[in-house]
């Protein structure tokens, strides 16, 4: 049986390194940062850091760990945005299509990115805040 021992040697030994470079991952939230990617840094960048007077900045919102970031995503802002004392002319687009656990995992991601007091949200807590803006709407 010697061939099956090497099987599992050799099992054992890829997860292990499966492990090794999972934990070597430097952010925790990877769906987040593919969403984020995929979404979001067209206009606000890699860094957050937004265009200027087109877009706002998101690594130093105000709205970074308020739970009406998840309104935002899902509903976008269908208002003129306003930055310190100037207004932008472009709106916020709509992610309707997202699901609760996107929106949780770009939340997560983006304020673990930015925002010192990092309190991890969870999909419960973006659900009852998601509820309530659609009641707004």
């Amino acid at each position: 049986m010697p061939g099956i021992k090497n099987k599992h040697s050799i099992y054992a030994i890829f997860l292990v390194l499966s492990l090794i470079v999972i934990s070597c991952n430097s952010t925790p939230y990877m769906q987040g940062q593919r969403l984020y990617t995929a979404k979001c840094q067209n206009c606000h960048m890699e860094d957050g850091s937004g265009l200027a007077a087109l877009i706002p900045p998101l690594n130093s919102s105000r709205l970074l760990g308020s739970p009406a970031v998840a309104c935002i995503l899902k509903n976008g802002i269908r208002d003129t945005l306003f930055k310190d004392s100037t207004f932008l002319v472009r709106e916020m687009p709509s992610f309707a299509s997202l699901s609760t656990t996107e929106v949780t995992n770009i939340i997560n991601y983006i304020n673990h990115s930015w925002y010192p007091q990092f309190k991890e949200i969870n999909i419960l807590e973006v659900k009852a805040v998601l509820d309530t803006c659609q009641q707004r709407n």
